[in-house]
């Protein structure tokens, strides 16, 4: 393993996943970020998408449409030469995180957004995917997510405060 956290095959099964994808990423990277809405509304406060003006709804939005063509990029580009060149997989992270440090975007999220982005996978490729794919693509998420800050502890609930008075 190197500074990306994976072996061999789990890059082989990271390519081959991405290739499959990887003709459409417009509409890949839409359907994603909407179904990261969908599961996780709180997630479009992240995002300024008011720059269309004109859209009555986030499926019609270009603001969006262009985010998530970046945002899929990104990606892709930690997997298409990221895991070829671990010192271009390492200075692409110093770069996302960087930008996303004053965004408060948190370990955490990162392996909320992998999860969603497994979700979809799996929903699209159907029987094209790999068995070893889920445990690729969490690990290269948990090596993704290490990379940026843990994040504020929740703020404790009354039923916390009360399971803890003994």
């Amino acid at each position: 393993m190197d500074a990306t956290g994976l072996t061999a095959q789990e890059k082989i099964t990271l390519f081959s996943a991405w290739g499959l994808i990887r003709k459409d990423l417009d509409v890949h990277g839409r359907n994603m970020l909407l179904l990261l809405f969908h599961k996780h509304p709180h997630y479009i406060s992240y995002f300024d998408f008011t720059d269309d003006a004109t859209a009555h709804s986030l499926v019609d939005n270009k603001s969006l449409y262009s985010q998530s063509i970046h945002i899929i990029k990104t990606f892709g580009s930690l997997i298409e030469y990221g895991l070829k060149d671990p010192a271009l997989f390492n200075e692409t992270l110093k770069k996302i995180t960087r930008i996303h440090a004053e965004r408060n975007v948190y370990a955490k999220d990162i392996l909320t957004i992998g999860d969603v982005l497994l979700n979809y996978l799996a929903q699209v490729l159907g029987r094209q995917v790999s068995d070893s794919l889920p445990d690729a693509f969490r690990k290269l998420f948990v090596t993704i997510a290490g990379r940026f800050p843990v994040g504020p502890a929740p703020p404790k609930t009354e039923a916390d405060e009360q399971g803890s008075v003994k």
